[in-house]
């Protein structure tokens, strides 16, 4: 069935190696009543045109830069240890998805390094049961043949507890690894990243590829069999109707939206850093960052809806129905 959306509009450009440039006007647009996901993401405009207003954001904002980068490089954690189907047929089936999943990443990250040679590549690491990671790692390794995926840019740890790569990660990390820097995505989490700051350096996705969508389930696998902190991504600054901060995205779409965003931060955070204070107030800096940490995850989440929408034209989205949104 076809829906109708609401969609900022937008004017989403990246130009050379470091020019970041998101401008959303405050009216939201109504789409016709017959247009579905795909199409209403189909309205972002991208172009190549220049525009300063960032750089002046960027000066007003550099003296009071609060979101410090990386000391270590930013990690996606994949947990396949959600148990694969025991029967031959099932779980050669989730076999294939997860790796198809993994290698869309791939093959998406190393086409997007071949525009920009100088994005630095998060570290992906693949956790679960020994028998579970071998077969995902043989599937993968034959996607890669067939694709740009360079499957050497994924590392695969068979039998290595989530618990058990974190303190490793505490100990290998130049500085001591928060609470606040690990979170686990949940679309079903009460706790929602902000967008005013760089998100945290660990984000650790559920390998949960299911033809039907298993409400609260990695929630749960987080908190209460983990004891890591959940939380969802804010996908309501799109400003999509029945796009919500509950949709359950595609694995593939999760990783690219979270590299994005990284990379943005990066790019904005080197520019902060490259500017001279301004004579502006503080309290007029900290506005001023936190609306361009915000447009970096606006592009981010845009771009990888975009891809989702291209993968999957049929079904951009899961649910079609949020209670808490406007009618």
């Amino acid at each position: 069935s076809k829906t109708s959306y609401f969609l900022i509009e937008g004017v989403f450009t990246c130009r050379g190696q470091s020019q970041l440039r998101i401008i959303m006007e405050s009216d939201a647009a109504t789409a016709d009543a017959a247009t579905d996901a795909a199409a209403a993401l189909d309205r972002l405009q991208i172009s190549d045109d220049a525009n300063t207003d960032d750089a002046a954001e960027s000066q007003a904002a550099s003296s009071t830069l609060e979101c410090k980068p990386y000391a270590s490089t930013p990690i996606i954690l994949c947990d396949a240890f959600y148990g694969f189907p025991t029967q031959k047929r099932p779980r050669n089936e989730r076999v294939r998805a997860v790796s198809r999943q993994l290698t869309n990443f791939l093959q998406w990250r190393s086409e997007a390094s071949e525009k920009n040679s100088n994005n630095n590549h998060s570290r992906v690491h693949v956790l679960g049961k020994g028998k579970d990671i071998e077969s995902v790692k043989t599937r993968v390794d034959e996607l890669g043949t067939q694709t740009k995926a360079s499957t050497e840019q994924i590392i695969f740890d068979p039998d290595i507890e989530i618990r058990q790569f974190l303190d490793q990660q505490k100990g290998t990390s130049s500085t001591q690894e928060s609470q606040e820097d690990v979170v686990y995505l949940s679309p079903d989490a009460s706790y929602t990243l902000p967008t005013t700051c760089r998100p945290p350096r660990i984000v650790i996705v559920g390998m949960l590829i299911d033809r039907r969508v298993t409400e609260d389930r990695s929630r749960r696998r987080a908190e209460e069999s983990l004891n890591i902190r959940a939380a969802k991504l804010p996908l309501d600054e799109l400003r999509v109707k029945e796009l919500s901060s509950c949709e359950p995205l595609n694995v593939d779409t999760v990783m690219e939206l979270m590299q994005r965003w990284w990379w943005n931060c990066d790019k904005v955070e080197e520019r902060l850093q490259q500017i001279n204070g301004s004579d502006t107030t503080e309290d007029d800096n900290k506005e001023k960052y936190s609306k361009l940490y915000k447009k970096c995850f606006i592009e981010a989440a845009a771009y990888a809806m975009k891809s989702q929408r291209d993968r999957h034209p049929n079904r951009t989205v899961h649910k079609t129905e949020y209670s808490h949104l406007p009618n």
